[in-house]
């Protein structure tokens, strides 16, 4: 792929929401994705990120535990009505992938790095950004979710995290077949953000 493809692979690549995914993409797809995806930048070698790749039942599941999430106590009726709406575009969804960030507390890197957790999870994100990108280039729409489902207290159980005092919650990756179309877009003016010392002499 060249620089011209590549760019325009970046830009298009947009959040699709679940509601407008109609089919499942087959499992050994996302395996295989995933497995390039993990290619990144990865100080130490740590090879932090975890995928739990769940089944309809855990989807229905994690759906319900967010509908916990936002209706509260379940006195606010347009809470409940929000967590109502929430439960049904979630547990209809296609495909959920769960991504964490492992740092092992027990290793001696661990003892001897202050900042390894925020490294690991650094590389987390590079490898979730490659996966968007292998999905849109594979014709599959995705979204990247950070919803406070994760601070349900049964999240850790109903996910089955392998070592849930030592995985850092990265995103939810919602993910199948869509038709929808998102734009470009715009971003603000390049000079606003990039600080540019290299045509002093």
């Amino acid at each position: 792929m060249d620089q011209e493809k590549l760019a325009e692979l970046i830009q298009k690549r947009r959040t699709r929401k679940p509601a407008s995914f109609h089919s499942v993409v087959p499992s050994d797809i996302i395996t295989q994705i995933i497995n390039t995806a993990r290619h990144a930048p990865n100080h130490h070698r740590t090879e932090p990120a975890r995928f739990y790749l769940l089944n309809r039942e855990k989807i229905i599941q994690v759906s319900q535990l967010m509908a916990e999430m936002i209706k509260g106590d379940g006195y606010d009726p347009i809470l409940v009505e929000r967590a109502l709406r929430k439960e049904k575009e979630w547990s209809n969804a296609t495909g959920l992938l769960v991504v964490t960030s492992f740092s092992d507390s027990s290793s001696v890197l661990f003892s001897k790095n202050q900042n390894l957790i925020e490294e690991n999870y650094a590389t987390t994100c590079c490898i979730i950004q490659n996966l968007l990108l292998l999905f849109e280039a594979s014709k599959i729409s995705a979204k990247w979710s950070t919803a406070s489902v994760w601070n349900h207290p049964r999240f850790k159980k109903t996910i089955g995290l392998k070592y849930p005092e030592d995985e850092k919650f990265v995103g939810l990756i919602f993910y199948g077949y869509s038709d929808h179309e998102s734009a470009i877009r715009a971003l603000s003016p390049l000079p606003n953000q990039v600080v540019d010392y290299s045509a002093e002499s």
